[in-house]
């Protein structure tokens, strides 16, 4: 075989190398290898992102990223050390292993070998493991080991493939078939196998609470030919000093069911393996891709407490969740209200991630320690997350922190205040917000929520099934006479979705007034009935007016004032109900919940001003047919033009392409 003249370098580096540092005392080589594994934590920053993000993945609930960082920066050095002692293998001998090594356990490789059966011994990437492999074969217990092969590089493969086997042991490729493995063992030796490899085989087993792919053939084998396992570690206590740690022989217990029997036995074995790797997180191989190949996904949710974005946030969940259902992918959530100790604190915070790199600040927190409450924070650093959703400007800033600390990606709904849109990996903006036209960037014609013809039809059902008090003046109300539970309309039926004040609007009794006369007008002209609910944002002024036009009114099937007894699905349940739905024009989340809910949506417009922004998405919505604008004064008249020509009903859909752009990020 031909190599190339990068093999033959790096080939003969290592040789030398490894020449050098076996002439060198072992204490020597050993500060030499702590000085480059710091170095290299300095300098290596592609391979600590993935280890330290592993780190997250295993430990975010237990150590606070200040500790895994330090975690890491040991890991680095106990990797390097490992490293040193592999090519100092071949300077072994008997005076080495009684000064510096320990065996915990070695009774049960003393049975195995007396027995003369076949067994399998289970490593992981922990410690020194080649120099475990070594010792096993010095002290007189070699066994045939299954490694995989550096196929980029088939000299630095020969190089460790004969360190391997200078002390009897002997190696077979993992690519061997199944049946080679299993002459192995029949001849009555020891096969020696790692039980922590990243594969896109195998089946899923929970490692540290995530499900990864698990390699079988080990345990199948031991299963179908009663062979004992064995679990083996090779620990550094301090310097050169290790203990090799030989656990008790594990059994399979076997049933008729062969695929439980083999998940059973490995969600025991990494259980074990957890155990010693959390005794000593800086021994572990955490640049290894262990968690790669894994069917499960945390998703972090992020709000600022307002309803709106309560809302949005939520819906992105559920497209998540239904993205995530067709590509077989289990889905773990966490919704957190980002709240700031003080008003302030949300733009120093958001200014201090401005001026920093994205990446930068991985392991810091200072920004989210410094302005964020203790309860808040403590929710957010013991999560780990593999994407993160932020609702609400303020909210964005810690997204911003949260996604780098995780290496995680980042989805924004709406303008992330003050910071570029290039900082996250998507930008979920609506029309209105004039959003830059970029890669990263998808833009909406309306604010997501979690309307479709589910949700409507269960949010219908449950608010027809729940008991409500009849009579004036109480918050929930039924047609006088018909029982006490919501009953189906017999006719027409309006649904009326009231909001309250907003910067520049005020939701007053001069805008309800003629607006309520124009409903009743309506109600009374088509024999029609009216579901109404209004929002914790409603006035008590507002509220009170409310329920002196329909509280005991025989044509109002349904009065909700939220602010008395809120009802969760009183929004959901009215759109499924109605026939047209009349909306207060302050909430553009409110009237993209109507919009899309494949019902007739008419907005009354307000007297004055409401904003430029407001007002692009009103008359963008009003343009496309999702929402019809009118007058309150003139409301009754829009509402007999929509009855007597019925247009044709067009949905507001923004969620089917939101779904595919949440899709991809999976």
């Amino acid at each position: 075989m031909r190599h190339s003249l990068s093999e033959y370098t790096l080939y003969f580096s290592l040789r030398a190398l490894a020449g050098l540092l076996q002439i060198l005392p072992l204490k020597t080589a050993l500060f030499i290898a702590r000085t480059a594994g710091l170095l290299g934590y300095w300098l290596d920053a592609k391979h600590a992102k993935v280890a330290y993000r592993n780190l997250r993945i295993a430990f975010a609930n237990r150590f606070s990223p200040a500790c895994l960082k330090s975690i890491l920066k040991s890991n680095y050095q106990y990797l390097s050390m490992a490293l040193v002692e592999t090519l100092r293998i071949p300077k072994i001998n008997a005076d080495y292993v009684s000064r510096y090594i320990k065996i915990q356990g070695r009774e049960y490789l003393e049975e195995l070998r007396a027995s003369q059966k076949g067994a399998l011994l289970l490593g992981a990437h922990f410690g020194s493991w080649e120099l475990c492999f070594a010792t096993a074969g010095f002290c007189g217990y070699p066994f045939y080991m299954v490694v995989e092969a550096q196929s980029r590089n088939p000299l630095l493969n020969e190089f460790l493939n004969q360190n391997r086997c200078l002390f009897g042991n002997k190696v077979l490729a993992a690519t061997e078939q199944f049946r080679e493995l299993i002459s192995v063992v029949r001849q009555g030796s020891i096969l020696g196998m790692v039980a922590d490899h990243g594969i896109k085989e195998g089946i899923f087993v929970n490692f540290f609470n995530r499900p990864v792919r698990t390699p079988t053939a080990a345990v199948r084998i031991a299963r179908d030919f009663n062979l004992p396992i064995l679990l083996v570690y090779f620990r550094r206590i301090k310097g050169p000093q290790h203990e090799m740690v030989v656990l008790p022989p594990f059994k399979i217990k076997k049933t008729a069911n062969t695929q439980e029997d083999i998940a059973n036995a490995l969600e025991g074995i990494n259980r074990k393996i957890e155990g010693f790797i959390s005794e000593s997180p800086e021994q572990y191989l955490w640049f290894y891709k262990r968690f790669k190949y894994s069917q499960s996904r945390n998703i972090l949710l992020l709000h600022d407490g307002k309803p709106g974005h309560i809302r949005q946030v939520e819906a992105v969940l559920r497209l998540l969740q239904d993205e995530a259902r067709k590509k077989g992918l289990e889905i773990k959530s966490k919704i957190i209200e980002v709240r700031f100790a003080k008003r302030l604190f949300s733009l120093a915070q958001a200014l201090s991630v401005t001026t920093s790199a994205r990446g930068a600040c991985r392991g810091c927190l200072w920004c989210l320690r410094r302005f964020l409450p203790q309860r808040v924070l403590g929710e957010l650093q013991s999560y780990f997350a593999d994407i993160v959703i932020s609702c609400g400007s303020s909210a964005a800033a810690v997204n911003a922190v949260i996604s780098n600390e995780n290496l995680a990606k980042s989805v924004v709904l709406m303008r992330p205040g003050i910071l570029s849109t290039k900082r996250f990996d998507l930008v979920i903006m609506p029309a209105h917000d004039n959003p830059p036209k970029r890669k990263n960037i998808l833009t909406t014609e309306g604010a997501l929520n979690l309307i479709n013809e589910d949700y409507l039809v269960s949010c219908a059902a449950r608010l027809e099934s729940k008991p409500f008090q009849c009579g004036f003046g109480t918050s929930f109300q039924t047609r006088i006479g018909t029982g006490n539970n919501l009953k189906p309309p017999k006719g027409l039926t309006l649904g009326l979705l009231l909001g309250g004040d907003a910067k520049r609007f005020k939701l007053s009794a001069d805008l309800l007034k003629p607006l309520i006369g124009q409903i009743k007008l309506f109600l009374e002209k088509h024999n029609a009935e009216i579901l109404l609910t209004t929002s914790r944002r409603t006035s008590r002024e507002t509220e009170d007016l409310i329920k002196q036009e329909f509280a005991g009114y025989s044509r109002c099937r349904l009065l909700v004032i939220a602010n008395e007894k809120n009802i969760p699905e009183a929004v959901g349940g009215i759109l499924g109900l109605s026939d047209i739905v009349i909306v207060s024009p302050e909430s553009i989340s409110m009237i993209s919940e109507a919009a899309s809910s494949g019902k007739y949506a008419v907005v009354f417009q307000p007297a004055a001003f409401i904003g430029k922004r407001h007002s692009r998405f009103l008359e963008n919505a009003a343009d496309k047919k999702y929402i019809y604008l009118a007058e309150a004064a003139g409301l009754s008249a829009a509402l007999d033009s929509i009855v007597t020509h019925k247009p044709e009903i067009v949905r507001l859909q923004d969620s089917l392409k939101v779904a595919e752009a949440l899709g991809k990020l999976l």
